[in-house]
């Protein structure tokens, strides 16, 4: 038996070719998709940005803790050479993501402070060198070369120093993201990272200049250049 459909009485004064596209549903699901198209575009891309961004602080947090192991690592004497050497590794390693255009490396020894005898609180940054065109505020950072810190650092609760004959390295990373398609996602977003290891098997502690450098040569942090 075929089965028969309902004309109503509006449908029987159409003619026959409105009758047929009135009738006709193969656009149904067109219709909904392009309702649809617009946030599945949305979600395709923000979810995209999302994954670059987790992706890009992970590549970060590396390359920190990966040159703050690399200084702390440099045995009997240190040089202005291994600093300019540390900061090209991270620029390598930090590849595509333009990190000393974008951001700024900061690179600090933290030893304590011999003038005082509150070794655990009472340190100071002997030296300092930086890399990249990023201003960064300095109460941002752990402080500048010379200043004497008086608390830890890192976060409270988790704070770390430096102890006599055993100097710190620190390095921070601060970086204005660089999205894939735009920041109307997520807004700018700068990432920010530390990490710090203790100094191996070195005996002069004073950053040495064998090579007599010079200027920019020296990464000293009043140069701003990538």
């Amino acid at each position: 038996m075929f089965a028969t459909r309902h004309i109503d009485k509006f449908e029987r004064v159409l003619p026959m070719p409105l009758r047929q596209l009135r009738a006709n549903q193969k656009g149904l699901a067109l219709i909904e998709f392009a309702y649809a198209l617009p946030f599945l575009i949305l979600l395709t891309f923000g979810g995209t940005e999302l994954a670059n961004i987790a992706i890009t602080h992970a590549r970060i947090s590396a390359i920190t803790s990966m040159a703050a192991d690399g200084v702390a690592r440099v045995r009997d004497r240190i040089d202005e050479n291994d600093i300019n050497d540390v900061i090209i590794g991270a620029k390598y390693a930090a590849d595509s993501l333009d990190l000393t255009s974008r951001g700024r490396i900061i690179i600090s020894t933290v030893e304590d402070n011999a003038s005082t005898s509150t070794p655990l609180t009472d340190q100071m940054i002997t030296w300092q060198r930086c890399k990249g065109i990023k201003s960064v505020a300095a109460a941002q950072t752990i402080g500048t070369e010379g200043q004497v810190l008086t608390t830890g650092m890192g976060a409270a609760g988790s704070q770390i120093s430096a102890t006599p004959g055993n100097p710190v390295v620190v390095v921070e990373i601060f970086y204005d993201y660089k999205p894939i398609m735009s920041n109307m996602f997520f807004g700018p977003i700068t990432i920010h990272y530390s990490s710090a290891f203790s100094v191996r098997d070195r005996t002069i502690q004073s950053l040495q200049n064998a090579q007599n450098l010079s200027g920019t040569a020296k990464s000293t942090c009043n140069y701003y250049s990538a």
